[in-house]
């Protein structure tokens, strides 16, 4: 089975990112240890790809120009 990519895929792969496959989607879990990770979180901040999560549908004669 093909799994989707985000548009942030590469970006991700660049990173090092671990790559396992979620829902239909190659998403990344990891990039470093669970530890460091914890902590970059818990002294900075944390990003999570959220672009598999929904679609929107765009119809309509101006729908592409849209």
């Amino acid at each position: 089975m093909t799994t989707l990519r985000t548009h942030l895929y590469e970006e991700h792969l660049k990173l090092g990112a671990k790559i396992v496959p979620f829902a239909g989607w190659d998403m990344p879990v990891q990039y470093t240890s669970v530890k460091d990770e914890v902590l970059a979180v818990r002294q900075s901040v944390g990003v999570f790809d959220v672009s598999h999560m929904g679609e929107f549908f765009v119809e309509g004669p101006d729908a592409e120009k849209f």
